[in-house]
């Protein structure tokens, strides 16, 4: 698995693109805050050859308790679907 921070993001943007790192925070932070705004808004959010985030709210449903076997009631949560987009996925395809 291979972690991928903001700082990573900023110094590989700032050695091929060459702008100061200052800009680069402030557009990298940005460009995440809109994509959380929409996806707290339940808004579909697209990057172009990228792919979906898609939110989703699971429904309720019923678990059970490991520890004394009763039943329990899970409530709905909302949760991120990522569908990558065509270009992506052959482009992933192709590299191996």
């Amino acid at each position: 698995m291979t972690t991928i921070n903001k700082k990573i993001i900023m110094n590989k943007l700032h050695q091929k693109v060459g702008l100061s790192k200052r800009i680069l925070k402030t557009l990298i932070d940005e460009l995440l805050e809109e994509i959380k705004k929409a996806l707290e808004l339940g808004k579909e959010t697209k990057i172009v050859r990228f792919g979906n985030f898609i939110p989703y709210e699971t429904k309720k449903r019923k678990g059970r308790n490991l520890k004394n076997r009763k039943e329990v009631e899970i409530k709905p949560f909302k949760k991120i679907l990522f569908r990558a987009a065509p270009q992506f996925k052959i482009k992933l395809r192709n590299e191996k």
